[in-house]
């Protein structure tokens, strides 16, 4: 019996193909077809075998409706990109394509459940704190009055792991923007920020250390107070990259106060001083800097030791429960939003589950 094909779009194919990162080589060989084949597939859309389309279809992660459109859907919005790295070396991977697509989602679904005007009245803050990017240390003051986080609550935390925790719900709760974190890789972006449109979100690296993903909330912070949606690199930003540079500024002096900063070029005293204020040893150094409380030679040679020292992120081993895993993902303010639109019959068990990755016996009996 002959196999079922189906004409398409073939426009569609392109735009499934280009947002999910294969080439048209890579498919091809993924689909064990020809190469000139699956070229003309792309060109004319035409007999294509039902059964290779649904493994395009899982290759892309997409439904298989997607590709019965008769028109192309919008490509996924990216963030300007920030990240200081040649032509050649700033393509994006696969992994960071599917959590652009996952913020999309994540994003549209917090809008249709709650509507464009709760989300424009969660950032009326925004529009009164125009100055606040006029200094470091207004911005810096300006802001823990509005997250309502002193520095001896900072100073009060007993773990870095707590304070990633404590200062991703303030920013969640007290300025209305969606917290996420996804692994992705290190060398290519460490965190980015969309709010081009509402809901805004920010996004953490959870293979960077909790000391990291700190840093990376208040530099896409700075961005947003700036009007940016940025894709960034921070800790490779050099003082020819202006708004880089700035919003490490920025987020250096709100995390290290100059009156908490002690003078010292003796390593093991950074790593204490940064330690009390859950900031890695670099964001600590570069304070010592800004200040001019340490040579440049000294801050070249200490920074040279730290970098030598990085230890890669460990994961560690054992079983996450999914539900963990989910929130923790997706953080706790669009978690829990899931969550109660479910059970006041807002979304269906079937698109919560979609929306948290967990089975529905895990949303009806575990959470």
């Amino acid at each position: 019996m002959r196999e079922v094909e189906i004409n398409i779009n073939p426009h569609i194919l392109c735009w499934a193909r280009e947002e999910a990162g294969f080439s048209p080589s890579e498919i091809a060989i993924k689909v064990d077809i020809d190469f000139e084949k699956y070229k003309l597939w792309e060109k004319e859309g035409k007999n294509i075998p039902l059964g290779k389309l649904k493994t395009i279809a899982s290759a892309y992660k997409r439904q298989l409706a997607v590709f019965l459109l008769p028109a192309v859907p919008e490509k996924v919005t990216k963030p300007k990109d920030f990240r200081n790295l040649s032509p050649a070396e700033s393509g994006l991977s696969r992994e960071v394509l599917d959590v652009f697509r996952d913020v999309s989602y994540f994003r549209e679904t917090a809008l249709e459940l709650q509507g464009g005007s709760y989300w424009k009245s969660r950032y009326e803050w925004l529009e009164k704190a125009n100055r606040m990017v006029e200094n470091a240390e207004n911005f810096s003051q300006q802001l823990r009055d509005l997250l309502d986080i002193s520095i001896d609550d900072q100073l009060s935390w007993k773990t870095t792991n707590e304070a990633y925790r404590k200062w991703r719900l303030a920013v969640e709760e007290r300025l209305g923007i969606l917290v996420f974190q996804f692994p992705m890789p290190m060398s290519e972006v460490q965190g980015f920020n969309i709010s081009d449109n509402i809901p805004y979100a920010i996004v953490t690296n959870s293979n960077h250390t909790y000391a990291g993903r700190i840093f990376t909330i208040f530099h896409e912070l700075a961005h947003i107070f700036r009007h940016q949606s940025g894709m960034c690199l921070y800790e490779q930003a050099s003082e020819n990259q202006k708004e880089e540079w700035e919003c490490n500024l920025y987020a250096g002096n709100f995390l290290v106060p100059s009156n908490l900063i002690e003078k010292t070029d003796d390593l093991s005293e950074i790593a204490s001083y940064s330690s009390k204020l859950h900031v890695s040893r670099e964001a600590y150094l570069r304070r010592l800097k800004d200040e001019n409380k340490i040579s440049d030679l000294k801050f070249f040679t200490l920074l040279d030791q730290i970098k030598t020292n990085y230890k890669s992120k460990e994961k560690k081993k054992g079983f996450v429960k999914p539900e963990v895993r989910s929130k923790a993902t997706r953080g706790e303010t669009f978690f829990n939003m899931i969550v109660d639109a479910m059970y006041s019959n807002q979304i269906s068990y079937n698109k919560a589950s979609n929306a948290l990755n967990l089975n529905i016996s895990s949303l009806l009996y575990e959470i």
